[in-house]
């Protein structure tokens, strides 16, 4: 009789223990909206493994070009604009998913500190603007950032890395730093 006792508090225990790990993992598919200084992108986020996701992007990059030409220093303004469609693959890796829910912090929607590898490619040809158009060009960067929800729908991203830059028409490549701060709805 105690044997059965121990047996189904320890099933119940580990059922409790199993059930709350299962919750520390990527979700399934998250779609949303952010929008940053001068972007707005949407994306969708699927799960590879229960600690990576597979994040695609579209969006706009915009871009203001400032000059100083005129005599006696005085200022001539603002006077280029570009907005720049661009795609973005990015698997990424939230390690921080499991210590998080077992602080008691919040998961949803993949809430948490990730690594990723960012590709990225912006075109010219379908470049809004009128001057100074942003040549085509892809950018292969890794990746630190993080992201809070906050209320059931909103979310706040920040992330930053050091990467290769390849620009088509020049054939020239680069070492580039990416950053980025975005707010979000969730879907």
């Amino acid at each position: 009789m105690k044997l059965k006792r121990i047996c189904m508090i320890g099933i119940a225990v580990s059922g409790c223990l199993l059930g709350n790990a299962q919750e520390a993992r990527v979700e399934s598919s998250v779609w949303g909206v952010q929008v940053g200084m001068m972007s707005v992108w949407g994306y969708n986020e699927l799960r590879l493994t229960d600690a990576v996701a597979l994040r695609s992007e579209i969006g706009l990059a915009g871009s203001f070009f400032y000059s100083y030409t005129t005599w006696f220093g005085s200022i001539s303004g603002f006077d280029a604009y570009s907005l720049t469609p661009g795609i973005a693959v990015e698997p990424r890796w939230y390690y921080d998913l499991a210590r998080r829910h077992s602080a008691g912090k919040r998961t949803l929607y993949n809430s948490g500190n990730y690594f990723s590898l960012k590709t990225s490619l912006y075109s010219k040809e379908l470049t809004i603007g009128n001057t100074h158009p942003v040549p085509t060009h892809m950018t292969i960067v890794p990746m630190w950032g993080l992201r809070r929800h906050f209320g059931t729908h909103f979310s706040v991203e920040a992330g930053a890395g050091v990467g290769y830059l390849h620009t088509f028409s020049k054939r020239r490549d680069e070492c580039v730093i990416r950053g980025h701060l975005r707010i979000g709805y969730t879907f």
